[in-house]
């Protein structure tokens, strides 16, 4: 029984989870306002002005042209500030072995839609080691080229194999073993700081989220982790307790959940995390 509701909760639908391929009138129209705003304002950004990039601004700013605009503006601002593309380019993270002892998180195959899903074990992450292994720019400089993967190669790839555009994706937290000693000083800056390059600047990128294995003290948690998040975030989270395969199979099939997670599939040491090879340069993205 999850503390939020039934073990057995409603998933996306599919036409939910393609609803950039399912625009109304009105919502069309509102990209092609948005397109042309941009344009005459000469403030597309190479590599981020497809259709769907502009859909996801757009979902995140409840199709309001001006809003979404500024949002998108501010993106691009953003990665010209933080130098994103040289960063993916360029980064390396030989303290990554160290860091994954300490946060373990990777992709591991496909949920139903063809979507990749993201699994975090956050029960057994200990942020203050994490920090002690790296600093918060470094794990946040991580973390975005994690994204720029995902978005440059891991969707792409996912796109060709589902034989339709796939722009966002599944995750699973597993809280089994979190406390609120985990859940301390240095857990909440980084959450903080996650948070908001995720919701700014990668908006709609999430389809599903699934939070696993939700501990007593999760409601001390939760009221923690709700204020940082949008509402358009928290409509696609659903918590559940350790009765959670009944809901999770609906969207990712046992035989795609790892054994770690109840499920029938085997993952790689090698895909815990987002690098491929030594000294932390490189992408492990071949997880299907």
């Amino acid at each position: 029984m999850s503390l939020f509701g039934p073990a057995i909760q409603r998933v996306q639908t599919e036409t939910e989870a393609f609803w950039y391929l399912n625009l109304t009138s009105e919502q069309q129209s509102a990209y092609d306002r948005l397109l042309g705003h941009l344009k005459e304002a000469g403030a597309l950004h190479k590599g981020h002005d497809d259709c769907y990039t502009l859909l996801r601004f757009l979902k995140a700013r409840q199709w309001d042209v001006q809003r979404a605009a500024t949002m998108y503006q501010n993106m691009v601002k953003w990665r010209t500030d933080q130098r994103t593309d040289h960063l993916y380019e360029t980064f390396t993270f030989p303290e990554r072995e160290q860091v994954l002892r300490h946060y373990p998180h990777f992709y591991h195959k496909i949920d139903k839609y063809g979507r990749p899903v993201y699994i975090e074990l956050l029960g057994q992450t200990d942020p203050a080691k994490i920090l002690e292994a790296t600093t918060l720019d470094r794990l946040m400089h991580y973390h975005i080229c994690d994204w720029e993967n995902l978005m440059r190669r891991v969707l792409p790839a996912c796109s060709v194999l589902a034989g339709r555009p796939i722009i966002t994706k599944s995750v699973i937290l597993d809280f089994k073993g979190m406390s609120m000693k985990t859940f301390g000083t240095a857990a909440q800056k980084i959450l903080k700081t996650v948070a908001a390059i995720d919701q700014d600047y990668y908006c709609e990128s999430l389809g599903q989220m699934f939070i696993i294995n939700t501990p007593t003290v999760f409601r001390l948690i939760w009221a923690v982790v709700n204020p940082l998040l949008e509402e358009r975030t928290r409509r696609k989270i659903v918590i559940l307790g350790s009765d959670y395969l009944p809901t999770v199979s609906q969207l990712i099939p046992v035989e795609s959940l790892p054994t770690c997670l109840g499920g029938l599939s085997e993952v790689p040491v090698s895909r815990r995390g987002m690098d491929g090879r030594e000294g932390g340069k490189g992408r492990d993205w071949v997880f299907l």
